[in-house]
């Protein structure tokens, strides 16, 4: 059964993991900033291995204006002049105004609920 599974896989999607991170823009490319222990940064590659600029679905000036959008990308590790990139098959769970990082979380106020002061 594994085997049919692995051979109804695109070859392209077997090297690609998920990475999830907060989506930001920097000096005109799409950037994410993984949410794990050291949040590395990597800069958003097309299949062809240029800079990505847009997304459907992503507002540039949102980015630009340094709005918290969370995703989850589908993609390939690779480098781009020695620093670490991600080659991107497709970028979804787009959400504006959320973040996965601990420390966002926590310098939110506690928001009271019914009966809590």
């Amino acid at each position: 059964m594994l085997f049919v599974l692995g051979a109804l896989t695109p070859f392209a999607a077997m090297a690609a993991d998920i990475y999830i991170g907060m989506l930001s823009a920097h000096e005109g490319s799409l950037r994410l900033t993984r949410c794990s222990i050291g949040k590395p940064i990597y800069q958003l590659l097309s299949q062809e291995g240029r800079p990505l600029a847009e997304w459907p679905g992503l507002s540039p000036q949102a980015l630009e204006e340094q709005a918290k959008t969370s995703a989850r990308i589908l993609g390939e590790f690779t480098e781009r002049d020695g620093k670490p990139a991600l080659q991107v098959e497709r970028i979804d769970a787009i959400r504006s105004g959320e973040s996965c990082h601990l420390e966002d979380w926590l310098d939110e106020p506690v928001k009271a609920g019914p009966g809590q002061q």
